[in-house]
């Protein structure tokens, strides 16, 4: 176990029925694609993890796995990074059906399958290299992805790089489901030249990907990806199935405790792990960060406190990295955070009209902060009053305050 890192497939506690219903809807006759929301390090790549390490048992399944923020740069390398995740998806099935064939005494032309594959849907600009590695055994192959010298339309490529997973599906009678991570960060895509409505053309690459390509999204920021997906608005809506991540129950949450518990060659603590469950709740990171630090003979509740005082605490960090993050991308400035400070003082949440005397702002003017907080997750509506949707983030507030 790692904090802060996506469990092993081994290593998942509990999201038995989430993993399920993914599977399930995998291996449906009906091509499922399926919307994993979910905040922040809640368990969603886990459950994806999970999921892909079960499907991809199956000879004819293939997994793509892609995290989108993280190869979120120019388009040219965002394609690139694609294609290869694709093809290196789709070798590895190759090798395993080839490495079988060479045991009967058959050859296996990994380079002459896949531009087969990609000649068969006549997909123009992509092209593989084969690179020999130290052995025989060992080589990879690499996509060769052709883009015009200058005033580059992407749209074309973009295209393309999606339907080499149908080519590749219907040639050889596969199953490709395509993961993208933080899926809602594409929407960044849009600022360059052919990708300006870069949600219709993603619903385009849904419509026409046959019956043997599913994807599944996921993503952090609930609140936008589901302006993206559930938006009557939006290209998107109704092509996802949504399956909620949400905290992890009691019973769970000791067991994970205690697991981390015995990582560390500690002793399991019943009574430790629903005090920490009390303390913070389900969330799977923040009761590993208690565990982590957590031993014998210390008062969970002094843990707790140090690691949202001290400078060096994991909970402080992450709480900072939060709002840095998200106010970042909110317009607002200094006023969200006032906003902030003031609903973090309060159990109760405050309304419009309670914030606008606090501020001692017209509260005409406090709506638009109130989106933007909204939009970035910071804050949740609750009836006629908005509260701080994450308690640890409230707590460190009202420490720094």
């Amino acid at each position: 176990m790692q904090i802060g890192k996506p469990a092993s497939p081994e290593e998942l506690v509990d999201r038995e029925d989430e993993v399920k219903s993914i599977v399930t809807k995998m291996k449906s006759k009906i091509n499922y694609n399926i919307a994993v929301v979910g905040y922040r390090r809640i368990g969603k790549s886990s459950i994806l993890k999970k999921a892909a390490d079960i499907l991809s048992k199956d000879d004819k399944t293939v997994v793509v796995y892609f995290d989108v923020q993280k190869f979120m740069g120019d388009p040219k390398s965002f394609l690139i990074n694609l294609q290869s995740a694709i093809f290196n998806a789709y070798v590895k099935k190759l090798d395993k059906i080839g490495k079988l064939k060479a045991k009967a005494g058959k050859s296996f032309d990994f380079i002459g399958k896949i531009a087969e594959a990609l000649s068969s849907k006549k997909i123009k600009g992509i092209g593989i290299e084969f690179m020999p590695g130290m052995s025989a055994e060992e080589f990879s192959i690499i996509p060769k992805i052709e883009f015009e010298d200058k005033d580059i339309n992407y749209m074309p490529m973009f295209l393309a790089v999606f339907k080499t997973a149908n080519a590749f599906a219907e040639k050889d009678n596969m199953k490709f489901i395509i993961i993208l991570d933080e899926f809602q960060e594409i929407i960044n895509l849009h600022r360059h030249k052919g990708l300006k409505n870069i949600l219709e053309l993603f619903r385009s690459i849904i419509q026409e990907r046959g019956n043997n390509v599913s994807y599944i999204v996921c993503g952090s920021h609930v609140h936008l990806l589901r302006s993206i997906l559930s938006n009557g608005k939006s290209a998107l809506f109704q092509h996802f199935t949504e399956l909620c991540v949400g905290e992890m129950n009691v019973k769970n949450s000791i067991i994970l405790f205690n697991e981390y518990l015995t990582a560390k060659g500690l002793k399991t603590d019943d009574k430790i792990a629903t005090e920490a469950y009390n303390l913070v709740g389900g969330q799977p990171y923040y009761l590993m960060a208690l565990a982590e630090s957590w031993e014998p003979g210390k008062k969970l509740s002094d843990v707790f406190g140090n690691l949202l005082s001290s400078s060096v605490g994991s909970l402080r960090l992450y709480a900072q990295y939060v709002l840095a993050e998200d106010i970042a991308t909110a317009q607002g400035g200094p006023t969200l955070k006032s906003i902030l400070e003031k609903l973090a003082v309060t159990d109760k949440g405050l309304s419009y009209s309670g914030l606008s005397k606090e501020l001692r702002l017209p509260t005409s003017s406090i709506v638009p902060y109130m989106n933007e907080l909204v939009k970035t997750d910071l804050i949740v509506k609750e009836g006629t009053v908005y509260k701080i949707r994450d308690n640890i983030v409230k707590q460190y507030l009202r420490l720094a305050n």
